[in-house]
């Protein structure tokens, strides 16, 4: 790859990061405003993909140790988890404060079991190019479909949340570009075409969030 298209894509990754972050901040801003026990899965899903496009331009850029090479495909996981989980408790009413706990109690623990599991293994250091990585972005596209699911059902009645469908209709392109990328390495375009359109959701869900902020 020529210094352009690496300066492209860890550009493009610094970038994501921020925007998840920006959404992250958001979205705790308007959890600690309405106080709906549920709405802390989305701080704690954009947190985990922030973390996790840090850790994917990371391993992009230098060689990491066994244990941090397998960060940004888990954190990103457990970040489309959290968010996954969130609509899911949406769906059911916001549930109850102490079933929001149990559920986000319990995807926290399966992390913190995960890392445990991943530092204490004899596991091989995860690249890119390995196999492995295919699993990832097929459960996370799996969790984006259920998102985008949830809210399509959501847009008869709130019709405004068709620019947060757009967005997450994005990250699925992310995705499923990487998902080619992961299958066939030779498809290097798949890689910053994903990192494009990432932004470009990101974008649209940030912008929609000021929006409903300036709103309020």
């Amino acid at each position: 790859m020529t210094s352009v298209l690496d300066v492209l894509f860890l550009t493009t990754g610094l970038l994501s990061a921020v925007l998840a972050f920006l959404i992250a901040s958001l979205m705790f801003r308007s959890f600690s405003t309405i106080r709906v026990d549920y709405l802390v899965g989305f701080p704690a899903g954009f947190s985990l993909l922030g973390l996790s496009f840090i850790f994917f331009d990371l391993s992009y850029a230098v060689p990491l140790p066994n244990t941090i090479s397998w960060a940004p495909f888990v954190l990103g996981s457990y970040g489309f988890a959290f968010l996954a989980m969130t609509y899911f408790l949406k769906k059911r009413g916001g549930a109850s404060s102490w079933s929001v706990r149990q559920f986000f109690s319990i995807l926290a623990i399966l992390a913190v079991v995960t890392v445990l599991f991943i530092s204490g293994s004899s596991l091989p250091p995860i690249s890119s190019f390995q196999s492995v990585e295919i699993v990832f972005r097929v459960v996370n596209l799996v969790f984006l479909g259920y998102i985008i699911f949830s809210l399509n059902q959501a847009l008869r009645t709130e019709a405004e949340l068709s620019n947060v469908v757009l967005g997450f209709t994005f990250l699925s392109i992310d995705q499923y570009s990487l998902l080619l990328w992961a299958i066939d390495p030779g498809f290097v375009w798949s890689l910053f075409f994903a990192q494009l359109v990432r932004v470009a959701g990101l974008v649209i869900l940030a912008v929609f969030l000021v929006k409903g902020f300036r709103r309020m």
